[in-house]
């Protein structure tokens, strides 16, 4: 298994990379914003394509690395899930995907650039990758749901979390039988998180109920529009 690998948080790497990929987002919003529905779905294929051509490429460069192995470099983090989904449901509008990829998506890369952690390290272009993959996630996700006519479904944060359960526990078994620690079930992230709190199998417990929390959290905008519309 690679090393995982750390950058200080509110060090001057971080600032630059968390600047420079929040200020990505905010501005291809703003395209997205003063575009018409034609040029929307230009900007749209761009996205999903580079998030797409991403996955495929970062498992290529991490085999030309000679770093590539089944414990650390399988897209089965909660975080590469989700960056597969915001190239996917671009080109694939499947609302059950779209809301995997929002509740799983916004909370889990907002975190992730908060306290980066490093799976397969920073060498090379690693580390400028991170930043793709986790920023691309939010955008994508905030572009279909502004742009694309997609929304989640009504009380559809807890159905979501619901399923969850099901590829985390595929995942759990996958771990099991070749020793790995995707969606960090059998060791806890090395990153200095609030939200990480106990030990084995502790931590878990406490990450699915703030899981929860999050998910509510961003649906919650949906949800008062839905008990407007309702009232």
């Amino acid at each position: 298994m690679i090393p995982h690998e750390t950058i200080p948080i509110f060090g001057m790497s971080w600032w630059q990379s968390n600047v420079i990929t929040i200020l990505i987002i905010f501005l291809v919003l703003l395209l997205g914003k003063q575009s018409d529905r034609t040029q929307i779905k230009k900007i749209a294929y761009i996205l999903g394509s580079i998030m797409i051509s991403r996955a495929i490429f970062i498992q290529a460069y991490l085999i030309y690395l000679g770093k590539w192995n089944i414990q650390s470099s399988l897209p089965l983090q909660m975080c590469s899930i989700s960056a597969i989904l915001a190239g996917v449901v671009i080109f694939w509008r499947n609302q059950w995907l779209y809301e995997f990829l929002f509740f799983w998506g916004i909370p889990g890369a907002f975190h992730s650039l908060l306290t980066p952690e490093f799976t397969n390290g920073t060498e090379g272009f690693l580390f400028v990758e991170y930043f793709i993959s986790h920023g691309g996630i939010i955008l994508n996700a905030l572009f279909i749901t502004l742009y694309l006519d997609m929304k989640p479904r009504k009380g559809s944060w807890w159905r979501i979390a619901i399923w969850s359960q099901i590829p985390v526990g595929i995942i759990a078994i996958i771990n099991w039988f070749i020793d790995a620690n995707y969606m960090y079930l059998c060791e806890k992230p090395i990153v200095n998180n609030p939200f990480i709190i106990g030990e084995w199998p502790w931590y878990i417990l406490i990450l699915e109920a703030v899981g929860l929390l999050h998910f509510l959290i961003v649906y919650l905008p949906f949800g008062l529009k839905y008990k407007k519309i309702k009232g």
